[in-house]
């Protein structure tokens, strides 16, 4: 395999890729905006001193906010009590209720094709040193850029990520996109990186995500890709109210010889923090590359 090719399935499978819930319009008064959702519906109510109740939206004015939660209990806040209303999450078969996962739009580093939705977005830290910033500019489109915070890397090194999703409906959703890298003070802007599509196929809770990507490197003026794909694919699985498990694996070939990078690991779900903790590998060795991620989501979340 070319070095480009191995250098390219390496790069990609451990750099930094940004790629979460429609952001309500305001109300007036201090009573929390809603998620758009059945009348029905159940939500979540965070209460300004910690306490969360999950249960249906009975009455709401400007002056008080009734709830049956989900025991049957009548409960009766001011608005002024409540830090935020958001639609709940999945019911399990128990009754109880799973916020979702806040960081749905990616797997480690790839993206999945779900997007961030319009005014929603995200602060990451990959590897602890490499942050990105991510924002829903539309329902469907996503824009994410960084730098690296090391010494001599600020600023000598962007990464950039736009994600368009083209479809999502139900348990399904298509994407196109594109991870770059742009470094301005080598022969007057070089830049390369991996241009994508992607599909997700199931609940933010259970999924799998395929996609293909070719690289590209530009300079000068011109820009080559490479001719054979670069294939990913991986999977979602939550097991608990706080963790999923996560996989992400990249696989390219040149004749019959196959390279790649294949990962797995943990996420720990909170209220907007998630951290992804696990392990990478080489095919045919190069085990093991730790993988430590947080992000910080921020804006309305997505049920």
């Amino acid at each position: 395999m070319s070095f480009r090719h191995r250098l390219l399935v390496t790069l990609v499978a451990c750099s930094p890729v940004a790629l979460m819930a429609q952001e309500p319009a305001s109300v007036p008064a201090a009573v929390p905006a809603l998620v758009p959702a059945a009348a029905d519906s159940t939500f979540e109510i965070r209460l300004r001193d910690g306490s969360v109740f999950i249960g249906r939206i009975v009455e709401r004015n400007e002056t008080r906010v009734v709830v049956v939660t989900s025991s049957g209990t009548r409960i009766e806040l001011s608005p002024t009590q409540i830090e935020r209303i958001r639609a709940s999450g999945v019911q399990r078969a128990d009754g109880r209720y799973w916020a979702p996962d806040p960081n749905a739009t990616r797997l480690f580093f790839s993206s999945t094709a779900r997007p961030l939705a319009k005014g929603e977005g995200y602060v990451s830290s990959y590897f602890l040193f490499f942050p990105m910033v991510a924002y829903g500019i539309t329902d469907r489109i996503t824009l994410a850029a960084g730098t690296p915070i090391l010494p001599g890397g600020m600023g000598e090194l962007w990464y950039f990520a736009p994600k368009v999703t083209v479809f999502e409906r139900d348990n399904v959703a298509i994407a196109a996109g594109m991870l770059g890298f742009w470094v301005p003070n080598v022969d007057a802007g070089a830049s390369f990186g991996i241009a994508y599509g992607a599909g997700t196929f199931g609940s933010r809770d259970k999924a799998v995500t395929m996609g293909a990507g070719w690289g590209y490197f530009s300079n000068d003026g011109t820009t080559d890709f490479t001719s054979r794909p670069v294939f990913m694919i991986g999977g979602e699985s939550r097991v608990s109210q706080g963790a999923k498990l996560i996989s992400e694996n990249w696989i390219a070939f040149d004749g019959a010889t196959m390279d790649g990078f294949i990962t797995g690991g943990v996420r720990f779900i909170g209220d907007r923090l998630s951290a992804d903790l696990g392990l990478g590998a080489a095919l045919g060795g190069g085990c093991c590359l730790p993988l430590v991620n947080f992000v910080y989501t921020f804006g309305q979340q997505k049920p």
